[in-house]
């Protein structure tokens, strides 16, 4: 290209970026006006674009601050408005998607008033949809199309209350908002005795209210204990019906655990059994486990119980690389009984997830608190004031299945033999793993309960360890005997907001 005319066209290119930005600009001045107060993430958002698109002298916030790392950074913030429809809420103009509206469409003949279900596809919608009419009836916007999806004539108006469009210029959210969870607690023997209640039989199964209040101590305390159960083999099932299906394993719906001959599980001999989680070598272990002592031994076999999360709170307390190797290695776990069962898993003992607060994001805990950013020194931003338990999704640790290593993508001598890599992997694990293992083991720690007959132990098997001490074995039919089952994390959740759900619409 001719230099003049290279220069020409970069003139052009820049005064048509300027026109752009000096578009978008407008229009994050006028969202920032317009934004609600209790958005102010995006209206910080909005400001950045103001920064970048109309080169103000402020400057945006530095790399390192106390909300963490950038998720919106301003260089890359660009508003695609496209065409929009101007709605009137509240007394105040906001600019719509067109497509945005036809998706979010409600009557009879999109949304399937019995399931719920969307009755056509978001892809279908045109990318050219037109509106033709707009107007408000009955608490609702009301939209015809000159041009629609496929299959809908000229006689389809499109419905959405306004309500659900004020819930998204207040919250972000078109739906209601769910239930809040209550906050998860740490616990030892003595705070859970002080802060939990024990529920009966008949108040679990009829009172919803009782339900409810159960519902919640296992999210926040991970383990609860239901007395008066019947001396019924389908007692448990039953128990775990009020909260969802159970979860069904090669171990079926339920399954007993006494002392057998030839235990192809230790859990079904008398011997002592060590802290630990049930079926951490399947991919999706469940979530809570429920045993129903039958009938008790005539000596020992206590259960045990202790919280993971406090230990793993102690553990970022004291020795944070230690945390930080426990979340990173990966265990190798397996049920292999050949001709019979196989699986295998490899899992790190601490499963984190990210959070996020404003615009940055920390992977774990200990990213947080290595994030120079982030003051240590007593202040109370919201960073700072974040706990090891905003950080833990679960624990894993079962050792009385934990597999040999494996090596994933081995080369000979590729950095390293293969025992110099299991060393290296081990040498900090196990330094680790030993700190952890004497923090679930102190004696305040541990909650011990000689279950009686007609006692059920709920509990959350991603979090709360439990064990049993050795038993006497009875005579024939008289036997130590629990019935156990399982639900998965969904349905409990789901039981749980719905029923908030509920509470709320009935204050």
């Amino acid at each position: 290209m001719a230099p003049r005319l290279a220069l020409r066209f970069g003139g052009h290119l820049r005064r048509q970026q300027s026109a752009q930005s000096r578009a978008v600009g407008a229009f994050a001045r006028h969202q920032q006006a317009q934004w609600p107060e209790s958005s102010p993430e995006i209206r910080r958002m909005l400001h950045e674009t103001l920064v970048v698109q109309e080169g103000s002298n402020q400057r945006p916030p530095p790399k390192h601050n106390p909300l963490g790392p950038a998720i919106f950074r301003p260089a890359s913030l660009r508003l695609n408005l496209g065409t929009s429809i101007p709605l009137t809420i509240d007394g105040q103009e906001h600019p719509f998607n067109p497509i945005l509206l036809r998706d979010l469409c409600s009557c009879p003949l999109c949304i399937d008033q019995s399931t719920r279900q969307k009755l056509f596809y978001s892809a279908d919608i045109p990318a050219d949809i037109q509106v033709s009419e707009t107007y408000v009836k009955n608490g609702h916007f009301r939209f015809r199309w000159s041009v629609d999806a496929p299959g809908y004539g000229n006689d389809h108006v499109s419905s959405i209350p306004i309500e659900a469009l004020e819930r998204l210029l207040r919250t972000g959210m078109l739906d209601r908002a769910a239930p809040e969870l209550p906050t998860r607690q740490y616990w030892t023997a003595e705070t859970f005795d002080q802060e939990t209640s024990d529920f009966s039989f008949d108040t679990y199964m009829n009172d919803d209210k009782a339900l409810l209040k159960a519902l919640r101590q296992l999210h926040t305390h991970g383990l609860m204990f239901v007395s008066g159960v019947p001396d019924d083999e389908t007692s448990v099932e039953q128990l775990a019906e009020r909260i969802g299906p159970l979860k069904t394993t090669f171990y079926g719906r339920t399954w007993d655990v006494r002392s057998v001959p030839d235990a192809k599980n230790v859990a079904y001999t008398a011997q002592n059994l060590g802290f630990h989680m049930d079926l951490m070598y399947m991919k999706q272990p469940p979530h809570l486990q429920l045993l129903h002592c039958i009938r008790s031994s005539s000596a020992g076999g206590a259960s045990l119980f202790t919280d993971s999360f406090k230990a793993v709170e102690d553990l970022a307390r004291t020795d944070l690389d230690s945390m930080a190797t426990l979340s990173k290695v990966h265990i190798d776990y397996h049920y292999d009984h050949p001709g019979s069962q196989y699986y295998h898993r490899r899992r790190p003992v601490i499963e984190q997830r990210p959070l996020q607060r404003g615009r940055r994001t920390w992977p774990t805990y200990e990213a947080l608190q290595r994030d120079p950013g982030v003051p240590n020194d007593g202040t109370k931003t919201k960073a700072a004031l974040l706990e090891p338990m905003d950080f833990v999704a679960s624990v894993a640790w079962s050792p009385p299945f934990q597999a040999p290593p494996r090596l994933r993508g081995f080369s000979p001598g590729i950095p390293a033999s293969a025992p110099q890599l299991l060393s290296h992997r081990y040498n900090g694990w196990h330094e680790a793993a030993r700190k952890f293992n004497q923090l679930i083991h102190r004696p305040k720690g541990i909650y011990e309960r000689l279950m009686k007959p007609g006692e059920c132990v709920i509990f959350d098997n991603r979090r709360v360890l439990h064990a049993r001490s050795a038993f006497e074995v009875g005579d024939v039919g008289k036997e130590r005997w629990l019935r156990g089952a399982y639900i998965d994390e969904d349905p409990f959740l789901s039981k749980l907001h719905v029923m908030g759900r509920q509470e709320m619409e009935a204050q």
